[in-house]
């Protein structure tokens, strides 16, 4: 089982697209290969050089949610449109409306997290924290001044809802994906130039170093797999969320193109053929 998964680690699960039978091209749409003078390869070549690992595609954790949270918004505000239908109208309205939210929130949370080298920061979520923090703050005036506050307040948590879709999907525009180079920990001695800021001297798995852009920063870090260490290399969304570094989408990004044109002066090892797929999987 381990075996199958390392196979899989570089190319990403058959079952995360369509032809689920079939392994993964080296190449889809969009994915470009580092230009020279960097060295690179691809899962089925192999030998030396910085190889692109995909990631779980966002859609799945967070396509259904998004989907059902609307509807328990819809029904939040039916106790309170309708009353006297419940034993509780304000309870049952609150555990919608806590059903709604919690749907929105919690998957982009996880599988934010669930990425390696994501940016950890609540508030860097795609959420629109504006419009949520303004229609909780005057929700309670409904009470004291005029009730049809309230249903104000319930118009700007489903524009709240709307904006943050739309920022869930900018940070999904560009696939999840990373580039690893195998080293030993000696290669690394975190002496890049600028416009690199150096984190770390000695190796280990956590951030090395990174440069930061108008909509997130390039991020060097650490990390192992299978006794192998190596140095990843991804753009790390404002969002927190990891984006391909050499991707059609991402390459619009303001002076990531200029950066990534020169490559890191850092000599890699040979991949490790347990980590490649086989021919025989083909």
């Amino acid at each position: 089982m381990e075996a199958s998964l390392d196979r899989n680690w570089l190319l990403g699960e058959p079952g995360w697209w369509k032809n689920s039978d079939e392994m993964p091209p080296d190449l889809r749409a969009g994915e470009l290969p580092p230009p020279l003078p960097w060295v690179s390869t691809t899962p089925r070549v192999g030998n030396f050089g910085w190889c692109r690992q995909r990631m779980r595609p966002l859609v799945w954790p967070l396509l259904w949610p998004l989907a059902w949270a609307p509807f328990f918004l819809f029904l939040s505000a039916i106790p309170l449109a309708l009353p006297g239908r419940t034993p509780n109208d304000q309870i049952t309205s609150m555990f919608f409306f806590s059903i709604s939210w919690g749907l929105v929130f919690l998957p982009i949370l996880f599988a934010r997290n669930a990425q390696p080298m994501s940016e950890k920061s609540l508030l860097s979520l795609p959420v629109d924290w504006v419009s949520l923090v303004l229609a909780s703050a005057i929700f309670p005036l409904h009470l004291s001044i005029d009730p049809r506050i309230g249903w104000l307040s319930y118009a700007m948590y489903w524009v709240a809802y709307v904006r943050t879709i739309q920022l869930v999907q900018a940070a999904m525009m560009t696939p999840p994906a990373r580039f690893l180079l195998p080293i030993e920990p000696d290669d690394w001695n975190g002496e890049l130039g600028p416009p690199w800021e150096n984190s770390s001297a000695k190796w280990s798995r956590k951030r090395l170093a990174s440069v930061d852009l108008a909509n997130g920063a390039v991020v060097l870090s650490g990390s192992s797999r299978s006794g192998q260490d190596f140095l990843s290399l991804a753009f790390v969304h404002r969002s927190g969320f990891v984006q391909d570094p050499f991707h059609e989408r991402s390459l619009a990004e303001f002076g990531l193109a200029e950066l990534l044109a020169h490559p890191l002066e850092v000599v890699g090892r040979e991949w490790p053929d347990s980590l490649l797929p086989t021919s025989e999987e083909e």
